[in-house]
């Protein structure tokens, strides 16, 4: 068969601690180092309902995006389930996808995977004055 290239950045990594850790794509400082205008965002896990609802807020979501075209390079958080939920990041960087696709992507309410959503909101509203999930 075809050989084909491996894009290291987009291989979703995760530590099966308590809560757990999850990253893919570009960390802050190997966007800089490459040039792009990143621009990031930290959203705290005790403004997702979810977190508060099952009362474990332990734990932050950071994205880091592209400052010119929106663009998703990277995704660190420390949260439950988050080996779970660094999927969803994983194919918004395989994707190229843009804070707004993810804006724009329903989430089911109350879930912990909201908060990948919420980080995105964060970029240019304050999501603590979100009613729910109809924003």
């Amino acid at each position: 068969g075809a050989h084909r290239q491996l894009d290291a950045t987009v291989i979703p990594r995760a530590v099966f601690t308590n809560p757990e850790v999850g990253a893919v794509g570009l960390s802050e400082p190997e966007a800089v180092a490459a040039g792009y205008r990143c621009r990031c965002r930290v959203l705290d896990l005790a403004v997702v309902p979810k977190a508060a609802a099952i009362r474990d807020t332990r734990g932050v979501v950071k994205m880091i995006a592209d400052g010119r075209t929106q663009r998703i390079l990277g995704v660190q958080l420390v949260m439950p389930r988050g080996a779970d939920i660094i999927h969803e990041a994983t194919l918004a960087v395989r994707g190229q996808l843009t804070l707004q696709d993810l804006i724009d992507t329903l989430h089911v309410y109350p879930t912990l995977s909201e908060a990948l959503r919420m980080v995105a909101q964060s970029f240019t509203r304050d999501v603590r004055q979100l009613s729910c999930c109809a924003e």
